[in-house]
């Protein structure tokens, strides 16, 4: 429970007098109480979505054949069944992702595979977190999150691959203990893994660990973006276009999912994009974090939209029946 994760919502909530109680201390499972409405909530995640749809949306395989199914561009995909038909598919798509069914943050992930070697090492990889695995086809784009809260457009992410800045002197390995280091301070789910995928990704760049970067040179260790895996995020709400937040929008309003992030990957000099993931239990963090959390409150408790701008003082007074009269002289 003790994570940003929880804290931007239960904080959210408490500033306008809604009750926060914790359920379970390990899994970040906690209720939100206010005026004699209650609702159970895992992270961004509650109970007012039922167990088939979430199941259908956070299925990487029954995701990509809804979304599919229902005319939205995404990736050719398969799902993994023998090594013959992984590399077949491999070969007619050049490049591919291989990834666990239903995982999330990046865990078990490898792109930009082209090689039987390779192919063979991320099937086991993927295999480690879901016995299911897809093959997807790698696509190119920038990585955009819009996130849906009650159908409605609340901001959109740009999330950028793991990478290390030079000074010269540092090798790569020392850089990214250093930046580990500091993202440990903050949030320990930020760190780049030091695995054979970090170690994959570099060597197909043709660099190592002992590599050392220039003065300000960038260096991507990582090909996958998600945050968990040491990548960036920013705020990119208002470079969105209409096309991309109406079809985020009708995916929302087909899954009746009350918050969804809507995963990506976009061509920005023409705002073409494929849909390569849904998030149906979206961590809900900085930087976008506090937006989303004022919108999910306002979602589940419409009512305490009035208690927004009022003191945490002026809030506890209310609970206890006290009533505070100012008077200008």
């Amino acid at each position: 429970m003790d994570s940003v994760y929880t804290s931007t919502i239960t904080n959210a909530a408490k500033k306008r007098g809604i009750d926060v109680q914790v359920i379970d201390k390990v899994l970040p499972v906690f209720s939100l109480s206010y005026r004699g409405k209650s609702i159970r909530c895992y992270n961004g995640l509650t109970d007012l979505v039922g167990a088939a749809t979430f199941h259908l949306a956070n299925d990487k395989g029954a995701s990509n054949r809804f979304l599919c199914d229902n005319g939205f561009p995404v990736p050719a995909q398969v799902l993994y069944t023998n090594m013959n038909s992984a590399i077949d598919f491999m070969l007619k798509y050049k490049s591919i992702v291989v990834k666990p069914v239903s995982q999330w943050g990046g865990r078990g992930v490898s792109t930009h595979i082209s090689k039987k070697s390779d192919l063979k090492k991320s099937i086991i990889f993927a295999q480690r977190y879901c016995d299911e695995v897809v093959l997807e086809e790698c696509v190119s784009g920038t990585d955009w999150r819009l996130i849906f809260v009650d159908c409605k457009y609340i901001c959109a992410i740009q999330r950028e691959p793991a990478a290390v800045l030079g000074n010269g002197i540092d090798t790569i390995i020392k850089l990214i203990k250093k930046k580990n280091f500091t993202a440990n301070l903050v949030d320990p789910s930020n760190i780049i893994p030091l695995d054979k995928e970090t170690t994959r990704c570099m060597e197909a760049a043709g660099i190592s660990y002992d590599y050392v970067p220039a003065n300000q040179e960038r260096v991507v260790v990582r090909r996958t973006s998600n945050y968990h895996t040491g990548g960036t995020v920013s705020i990119i709400t208002e470079e969105v276009g209409k096309s991309l937040i109406d079809a985020g929008k009708r995916i929302a309003k087909l899954l009746k999912i009350p918050v969804l992030g809507v995963d990506m990957l976009v061509n920005r000099t023409n705002q073409t994009y494929r849909i390569i993931e849904l998030s149906p239990d979206m961590a809900i963090s900085p930087p976008e974090g506090g937006i989303v959390a004022e919108a999910f409150i306002d979602y589940l408790f419409p009512q305490s939209k009035l208690q927004k701008n009022k003191s945490v003082e002026e809030l506890l007074n209310e609970k206890r029946g006290i009533s505070v009269n100012i008077e200008c002289a």
